[in-house]
């Protein structure tokens, strides 16, 4: 079995980036939220794109779990595969006991103003950071390595920051992981047109963006809400 890198985010938090990043490197081929069928089926949301999404990717725990097995007798070294948190609520985890994984936290004011111009009723459900902190606790007997990225952190200097995440997950760092051609690319999942304009305007990682102003209304108060979750992640994070 080739080695698994999985990757646990919330929304917002330049997780598409990061895919793209380790797309790069050599023999590592990547999966786009594998999970986000099952989550769409479990919740009913009508996300943007939901039609489309559940018409060409496993709707089911086991179908999702069995689309990955399929993909990884490709005989690839290296599979990073990019999740979300509150995809993996009640999903089978003992398919990643050998895995490495990188939880990747965000402030949760920033993952709130940026997720709320796609998703106006956004939640504390919708952001991850709640189940980031119940998965992290899970997974502690699990066998690979485990580490907690602050991705504002890591974007600081990519260049430095980089290969220090890689070295805590025991593989090797690649400059190439630091730059990519603009575009879609053909494992972007088929949600891509309603959420990746950004990125895929981009060719590599750009600064971190400011806390900005504070939040107001409904959203402030989830902010409330979703700030203990993670400043709990956040003194246990790779120091970069």
């Amino acid at each position: 079995m080739p080695r698994i890198l999985h990757a646990i985010s919330g929304p917002r938090n330049i997780s598409t980036a990061l895919m793209y990043a380790f797309a790069q490197r050599p023999g590592c081929s990547v999966v786009d939220e594998p999970f986000y069928g099952p989550f769409l089926m479990r919740t009913g949301l009508d996300h943007p794109g939901r039609t489309e999404t559940l018409a060409v990717v496993p709707n089911t725990a086991n179908e999702a779990i069995a689309d990955l097995h399929q993909r990884w007798q490709e005989n690839k070294e290296e599979w990073y595969l990019k999740n979300m948190a509150h995809h993996m609520v009640d999903m089978p985890w003992d398919w990643a006991h050998e895995a490495a994984h990188i939880f990747w936290i965000r402030h949760p004011r920033k993952v709130i103003r940026s997720f709320s111009k796609v998703w106006p009723d956004v939640t504390l459900a919708d952001i991850g950071i709640e189940e980031q902190v119940a998965q992290w606790e899970a997974i502690q007997h699990f066998h690979g390595p485990k580490i907690v990225v602050d991705s504002d952190e890591m974007l600081t200097d990519p260049a430095k920051t980089f290969p220090k995440i890689c070295a805590a997950l025991g593989i090797p760092f690649y400059t190439e992981m630091l730059q990519w051609n603009p575009g879609p690319k053909p494992y972007d999942g088929p949600w891509w047109p309603h959420w990746y304009a950004n990125v895929h305007a981009s060719t590599g990682f750009g600064k971190p963006s400011p806390l900005g102003e504070v939040l107001e209304g409904r959203y402030a108060d989830l902010e409330a809400y979703a700030l203990p979750f993670y400043e709990t992640l956040y003194p246990q994070r790779l120091k970069l």
